[in-house]
Parts: structure tokens; sequence; C-alpha cells
């Protein structure tokens, strides 16, 4: 018997609903966090249609080379079992119905009907004929894995110990004291900031390395794996919270995959809202990413079997990232961070695959942006779009417009000047990334060329303002448009006025309209303010002119240079020469 899928249960210290791993009569059939199990009084119900604890038809049948199916339960006392069906536009069914009497030895039941399944969520129902646990259970097969899977999780580390310890501390005792686990997963921490300890690093292989940010740290971890005869990486982010069991599963799949080039992508909800589906993969379209299944409600039954339908993958975000080591052709570009994981998926062929269950938790990227960050953002899309697509250059231009505008029209001009900057750099050619794999210089003259948008302690004036609602009059919008949001008016129509506005990738422009400043704010209180500047606005638009006429007159040949240094700058040996040829 070999387990595919275990149960999930609420536990202290989730950030997720319970809805999003049973349903229950909170008066019948409730959880217990301190003991991991479902109590129950005597006809209490719960069911497990939920996001960790259903289990996805197709895409284990499409994937993987599962021919048998069974379910163990373990706990205390009587109970009544059946095993439901949903499929989108078909009805319900109940496939297996059984009276059992639980103990601590997990009870057995083979599920035949399961070779006549083809797609949908199954799940278990459990109603109490007396007082009753349910302790532990999972699906698993009689059929031996069809792969050795030696798997490396590689999480990259810098100066964030309050995020990354207490995931090395959970891996340790929670995964890597299992039997079963221990024998095929191993833990790597690449410490880009040498600054975690020996008595910190738990059951982890720790590898202090030169801080050449995730892309750097990454494939620090990779090559680690590849030279200490690793089957598989998953690649995980040290701020991304998971349930352990997303990891078990990531194993399973890869043990029983079927596919060739095999990858697997996880999920990422929103911690601001644990039941809100960010993305379930990702894929380029145009100049543009779609997040695929943004916004599901995984406490829905509905919004499951929509997360589950076939879309094409064309990456996966490395906050949980699995893949077959040898199936890469071509190791990260030296982006440092931003745009790693998307260019390795578009230049390696994997197939990707995403369940429910697999994924995590992540901060919202608007509440991070900064400067730094839309500099590394846009030249990392920019690099995507050379390297990985048709895209033309006229369209690249649109794009580049559209963040220098929405920047500029937020009042956060150093913003503006960063996009414009990141056009700068990748007009460099590739000689630039070659000699700038470290970062330090550029980031050392972006914080010169580019101050503001720091996030700080901030108090609200007396006097400030929430903007207006979403709605507005046509007569209004279109006078805001024609006034490039008020850049095109006489000073003196300029309310000397604050506003407050939530932080996040730029303003609601209707909201900011003609006040002269805007308070940003994150969740946490932590805020800086913008200036309405009418010289700093047109210059940044005068910049853009410059540097767009050299990115359509030279973009011929620069394209054609990066397709040539592709080999070379995403290789093993490029990447062996710049971490041993001088050891740190």
């Amino acid at each position: 018997m070999y387990k595919i899928q275990n149960f999930v249960f609420p536990s202290i210290g989730i950030v997720s609903p319970e809805e999003m791993y049973f349903r229950g009569d909170n008066k019948k059939a409730y959880a217990s966090l301190n003991k991991k199990s479902i109590e129950f009084i005597e006809y209490g119900i719960a069911t497990f249609d939920t996001f960790f604890n259903s289990l996805s038809v197709k895409p284990w049948k499409t994937n993987c080379q599962i021919d048998d199916l069974g379910l163990a339960l373990a706990g205390q006392g009587k109970v009544r079992i059946r095993l439901g069906l949903y499929a989108l536009d078909n009805q319900h069914r109940w496939l297996y119905e059984k009276d059992l009497e639980l103990s601590a030895k997990p009870y057995e039941i083979d599920l035949p009907f399961w070779k006549n399944l083809h797609e949908g969520m199954l799940y278990l129902e459990v109603r109490a004929l007396s007082k009753a646990e349910i302790t532990s259970g999972f699906f698993y097969t009689r059929e031996k894995p069809k792969n050795n899977v030696k798997l490396g999780i590689v999480i990259t580390h810098f100066n964030r110990k309050h995020y990354v310890l207490p995931a090395i501390r959970r891996i340790s005792e929670e995964l890597l004291n299992d039997s079963y686990y221990k024998k095929h997963i191993k833990l790597i921490i690449v410490d880009n900031s040498q600054n975690i300890s020996d008595a910190e690093k738990g059951k982890s292989t720790l590898i202090s390395s030169k801080n050449l940010g995730g892309s750097g740290g990454f494939t620090r971890g990779l090559l680690h794996l590849k030279d200490n005869d690793f089957t598989h990486c998953l690649f995980m982010d040290d701020d991304a919270s998971c349930e352990i069991e997303s990891i078990c599963r990531t194993l399973h799949i890869l043990e029983y995959g079927k596919v060739d080039k095999l990858a697997v992508a996880g999920s990422m909800l929103r911690e601001v809202e644990p039941f809100r589906l960010h993305e379930k993969g990702a894929r380029i379209e145009g100049t543009g990413v779609i997040n695929l299944k943004h916004g599901l409600d995984m406490r829905n039954v509905h919004d499951l079997l929509v997360a589950e339908t076939d879309e094409s993958v064309t990456y996966g975000g490395w906050w949980h990232f699995a893949f077959r080591i040898k199936d890469v052709e071509h190791f990260s570009f030296p982006f440092f961070v931003r745009g790693d994981d998307m260019l390795f998926g578009l230049i390696n062929s994997f197939k990707i695959m995403t369940l429910n269950g697999v994924g995590g938790w992540a901060d919202d990227f608007g509440v991070k942006e900064s400067t730094i960050n839309r500099y590394l953002s846009l030249r990392a899309h920019l690099m995507c779009l050379i390297l990985g697509t048709d895209t033309s250059k006229w369209k690249m231009l649109r794009t580049t417009l559209g963040c220098v505008i929405t920047a500029n029209m937020s009042y956060n001009y150093s913003g503006a000047q960063a996009f414009i900057e990141s056009v700068r750099d990748v007009l460099k050619g590739p000689d630039f990334w070659e000699d700038n794999v470290d970062m330090a210089a550029v980031r050392k003259h972006l914080s010169c060329i580019a101050p503001g948008e720091k996030c700080e302690p901030v108090q609200i004036p007396a006097g400030a303002e929430v903007g207006p609602g979403l709605q507005e009059s046509k007569k209004r919008r279109f006078f805001r448009i024609l006034t490039l949001n008020g850049f095109l008016l006489p000073t003196f129509l300029i309310k000397n006025k604050t506003v407050i506005e939530n932080k996040s990738f730029h303003a609601v422009f209707r909201r900011i309209f003609r006040y002269k400043r805007v308070i940003y704010i994150t969740p946490e209180k932590l805020g800086y303010t913008a200036e309405y500047n009418k010289k700093k606005f047109f210059k940044n638009l005068c910049d853009f002119g410059q540097v767009s006429f050299n990115f359509y007159r030279n973009f011929n040949k620069l394209k054609s240079d990066y397709k040539n240094s592709l080999n070379h700058l995403t290789s093993e040996n490029f990447w062996r020469k710049i971490f041993f040829s001088n050891k740190n």
C-alpha cells in the first residue's frame, strides 16, 4: 500500500478557513486544532469536498499511472462513510457507502469504481453513528511507484530569517521525521546572506553563497542537487507558507508520473484573503501575463471544479515548482530576481500540471511594489518577450509606455524613471547581464537616480481624505482622460489636499484626480507620500521618448544578439564558472 494523498486537518496557526479542509456542523462535527483531528457527537456529519481533501480525478489520471485506488481511515467510533463525485455540468452522484468501526489502525477500503472514473472531484462524507473521531486518513494505491524519486527542496534565503527559520523547523519536524519521506526528500537552504547558523539549520543542508539573488540562489541549489545524484528539484520561496502535504503530494505525483518532462506548479493563494486563488499556473498571452484561475474562491465546490479545468500553462512560479533535473535544457537566466521563473518555463519544454491542494499563501505583489521592483519586473518582462516569444517591438513599446504612464499618473515618478532605466539596460545587450550578475552596481545606481516609494511608519494628517468611489460620470471620466488625469490642467485647479490610497501597482486614478498629495498605505499601516509634479511628469515622458527611439532603431540586432547568447547565459558552465572559479 502506497499513499498518494493524505488528509489534512485544521491546526493551530493555520491562515485558511476550515471550509478549505472540511465542512461540518460545528455543533456535531468540529475540528480539534491541537489534536489535528475531526470530532463528532452522534449523528454529526463532515464532508471533505474541499481544496485540501478532495481528490481531483482527471489531473491524477492524465498525468500519473494509478490503476487502483483505496481509502484508509483511522480514529475511533462507529461511522458511515460515503464517497461522492462532483463534476462540472453533471449531477452529483454517490459511488460507495459502508459502515465502519474505526480504530487506531487505519481501516483500508479498496475502491473498485476508480477504474471507471475519468473526471470530477472525488470526496468523502462521514456520518457519525456514535461519538467518534477521525485522526488520520489517506488515499492509497497498491501499485509500486513508477519512478524512483530523490527530491531536493531548494529554498533561497536573504536576510529574512523570520520567514525561513519557521519553514526549516516545520519541514524538519513534520516531513523529515517521517520514515518514508525522509528517504526521498532532502531540504537545501541556499543562504545568500550567509547568516544562518548551524544551530538554526535543522535537518537541512546549508549552503552559504554569494548574493546573486533568486536566480543565482536557486541555480546554486540546483547544481548541488545535480552533483549529489538527486533526480528531481522543488523550488520554494522563503516567504511562501504552505501545508507540508503540498510537498508530499508533489513527491507522489512525481513518483507516479507517466508524462514525459512532467513538472508541478503550485497554486498561490492570497494571505489577506486565504481562500482566494491568485494564480494556478500562468501563461504569456500577447505582451501580458495571465494568472490562471485568478480570483476563484477555494471554499466553493463549483470554483474548485473550475480550478481543475484544463488550460495551457506556460510557467509556474518558483514559490512551488517541481521538475525532473535531467529535463532541464536551460538553467536560469541571470536576472538576479524577477522573471527567472517565467523564462525558465518558456525556454524549457516542461509539461506543467497543477492540482488542488498543492500550493501556498503569499503577500500580494502590489504591496511589495517598489522602485527597484518596477525596474526588475519590466526588465525581466521585456527579456522574456524577446527570448521566449515573437512579440513585435511595437507591442513591447506600448507595454512599456503603459508602465511609465501609470507610474507617472500615480505620482510615482521614481518608479517611472526605474521603468525607463530598465529599457536602457536591456539595450546594453548580453554583456550587461554577464557583467551585472550580482546587481550591485545597478542597485547603487538606482538608489541615486530613483529614490522614493519607501514604506515607513506613517501618520495620516488631519484633513486627509479617502478619494471618491469607483463610480463616476461619463463627463468627469472624459475630462479626466483628456487632461492626462489632471497633468494638463493649470496648477490652480489642483486641490491642495491629501488623499489616502491602498498601496498597489498604481493608484485608482479616478480617486486621486486633482489631489495635490497621495498617501499610499499598506495593511500594516506603513506608507509614503507622493506629490503632484508636472515637471517630473513631463521629463519622464521625454526620457521615455528618447529610449523608445533607441529601442525601435536597435531592436532587430538586439534580439539577434540575445538569441545568440541565450545558450551561453543559461548554461551550466556559465553558472559553474560564476560559483566555483573563485571559492566563496
